[in-house]
């Protein structure tokens, strides 16, 4: 026969540690055990932090485009081929170039820009913004960055930014591009992932 300690209370011999009170129920699955502060113990769900990554998804440019942009607008599409793509939880939207986030948290936001010059010979640049607002209205420069060439060359830029979204209704992103030259081109394609947008939530708020 097994032997038993049945008890309320759990407390430490000669300690001045509050006592532990037991919780009255049973867990159900996945429950952990959880301190009030003052003894009282019950059973709670896992925190959503150590549940691992619960939102991740991609947008993509599916169309080329030339000059310069303040805001990226068009042809922007979530991510969902070729073969084998996921993602994870619910999706951020996106209008008129600016994106929404479907939660709040801490979120890293990620841009890579598929640059070509179809130039004559004349140095250019390009560069690609990130910009965020925390009110829905005035944008700021997070991240940025550059590549350069001289005649029909290829680069790529890329920018991360880690954003902390306390509102969905007011935290919102958008990408930018400004060229040097009106040859030179954002790459977009609606089969590959050229010119991309990547979303990824770490962690609450």
């Amino acid at each position: 026969m097994a032997s038993q300690i049945i008890v309320d209370q759990l407390k430490k011999t000669g300690g001045v540690l509050t006592a532990l009170t037991l919780p009255s129920v049973n867990a159900t699955t996945g429950q952990y055990m959880q301190n009030d502060g003052s003894g009282g113990l019950s059973w709670v769900a896992a925190p959503t932090d150590t549940q691992g990554v619960t939102h991740s998804s991609i947008w993509r440019l599916n169309t080329t485009f030339s000059n310069s942009a303040a805001v990226i607008n068009a042809n922007l599409e979530a991510v969902d081929a070729p073969v084998g793509f996921g993602s994870i939880g619910a999706a951020m939207t996106e209008a008129s170039g600016v994106f929404t986030f479907p939660v709040t948290g801490i979120w890293l936001i990620q841009g890579h820009f598929y640059y070509w010059q179809n130039g004559n010979g004349t140095g250019a640049f390009g560069t690609g913004f990130l910009n965020t607002t925390i009110d829905d209205s005035a944008y700021a420069e997070a991240a940025s960055c550059r590549t350069s060439d001289y005649y029909s060359a290829y680069g790529s830029m890329t920018v991360q930014y880690i954003f902390d979204v306390t509102s969905t209704a007011n935290c919102k992103c958008s990408f930018q591009v400004t060229q040097g030259l009106a040859a030179a081109q954002i790459i977009g394609d609606t089969s590959v992932n050229k010119t991309y947008f990547t979303f990824t939530k770490l962690g609450d708020t």
